[in-house]
């Protein structure tokens, strides 16, 4: 029997024998939001396509579905056509022969699909993301707030995990929580209210602004919760009711309120605090809001097997046959909680290694004198986005809460466990 996975290559494997090689690339499969297949050629060849319908019906049977029309011949210069060449997409291979393209249809995760955008700067924009919870993301991006600011840098902090925020409670006194928060700012875009009249309201001062920097916190919630549950089912919806946001996808936006805030304060960095897990949403943000991405991990089998799935859904964005900017240097992972011995970390390297190998860096061959402008690294290259920055594993910061000030905030204090990570997150950002 046929499953999900081998459907696409079996169906293409069967374009190529029929229709031949050179149709079988110039047109595009499609997936639709049941999982089904069909191919959209501009083929006029009524007999061949017709051999391909009756054939293909066999093979496929769920997956081609009996309502589906698999063969669709529309003409070169036809609109529908062109647009649909136009779509993301990703590729099919099939051993010995060109690689097709395939549009995946789907109703939740397609933002896993797009290419990353172009890098923002002035500010630099750096998010904090992990494959799963739990692994002290937050405690990481207040530390790394906190150390901006003692060198002097201004900083934006943005909560964008709303389905569990946290950075509000962790960083703002209560008295300093904004009127509005992140979900306000969506609520209102998604009705085509006056979005841009909260933004003035919806960012508090930390604890660690001093009269040499500031540190402006952006909540997920504002001062009265209210309806909140309500206002983040709006926050996911697409496009607007009204004509501004009309159209866009929720990283769009995303972008769109990171760009307002920052355009208020001269900020020198941007940090993001992205949804755990493999939800659309975190995809958006990871690939559409131009940042560089810090990928949190711990060093456990199931982490690791997350993080597969991952890098997977990244070898398909960062296809080089969709064209544009290489980013792939603009992502690091990150060891949380590692051990304190050196030698007890190397497992976390050595796998983090094997996974960027399989799914993200070029296949190079091995008799060649050099590599040239092949992305590649060895397992040592401190540089490679593999090599993790590390973040000793101390209960100390289990409790950390910078409001109460129960634990001293200098340089000293964190850089035994934050040192190397600090360092790392400052070349990250371009600021020394």
């Amino acid at each position: 029997m046929i499953g999900f996975d081998d459907a696409p290559v079996a169906f293409s494997k069967l374009l190529i024998e029929i229709l031949g090689p050179d149709v079988a690339r110039d047109g595009r499969i499609l997936r639709d939001i049941y999982g089904r297949l069909s191919f959209i050629t501009s083929c006029a060849r009524v007999d061949a396509c017709d051999k391909l319908q009756q054939q293909a019906t066999q093979m496929l049977g769920a997956w081609g579905g009996p309502t589906t029309q698999l063969v669709v011949s529309l003409s070169d210069d036809e609109d529908g056509f062109q647009e649909l060449l136009k779509e993301t997409t990703i590729g099919v291979s099939v051993t010995g022969q060109p690689e097709l393209r395939m549009i995946d249809r789907r109703l939740a995760g397609d933002e896993w699909l797009m290419r990353p955008v172009p890098l923002v700067s002035n500010p630099t924009r750096l998010i904090f993301y992990s494959v799963k919870g739990g692994v002290g993301r937050s405690t990481a991006l207040a530390i790394a707030a906190a150390e901006f600011a003692a060198r002097g840098y201004n900083v934006l902090v943005l909560d964008l995990d709303l389905e569990a925020p946290g950075l509000g409670a962790l960083l703002l006194p209560p008295e300093d929580i904004p009127t509005f928060g992140v979900t306000d700012w969506f609520a209102a875009v998604a009705a085509g209210a006056d979005a841009e009249s909260l933004i003035p309201h919806m960012t508090g001062p930390s604890p660690f602004t001093s009269a040499r920097a500031i540190v402006d916190v952006v909540p997920a919630a504002g001062r009265d919760p209210g309806a909140y549950l309500s206002k983040l089912a709006r926050a996911y919806t697409p496009g607007s009711a009204g004509k501004q946001y009309h159209g866009f996808s929720f990283p769009r936006k995303a972008d769109a309120l990171l760009t307002q805030l920052a355009s208020r304060q001269r900020y020198d960095v941007v940090l993001v605090d992205a949804r755990a897990g493999l939800h659309e949403t975190s995809g958006g943000l990871v690939l559409g809001l131009g940042a560089r991405a810090l990928l949190f991990g711990i060093d456990t089998s199931q982490t690791f097997d997350d993080f597969r799935l991952l890098l997977n859904a990244f070898a398909q964005a960062f296809d080089p046959a969709v064209g544009g900017e290489d980013l792939r240097s603009a992502f690091k992972m990150v060891h949380a909680k590692a051990p304190k011995d050196d030698k007890d970390r190397r497992l976390f390297r050595e796998r983090s290694w094997e996974i960027w190998s399989d799914f993200l860096y070029d296949d190079v061959d091995p008799t060649t004198e050099s590599s040239g402008d092949a992305f590649v690294f060895d397992l040592g290259d401190e540089d490679a986005p593999h090599y993790p920055l590390e973040i000793i594993g101390d209960e100390s910061y289990a409790r950390f809460d910078p409001r109460t000030e129960t634990y001293p905030l200098s340089a000293e204090a964190y850089g035994p466990v934050f040192g190397s990570f600090l360092a790392g997150v400052r070349m990250m950002a371009g600021l020394p």
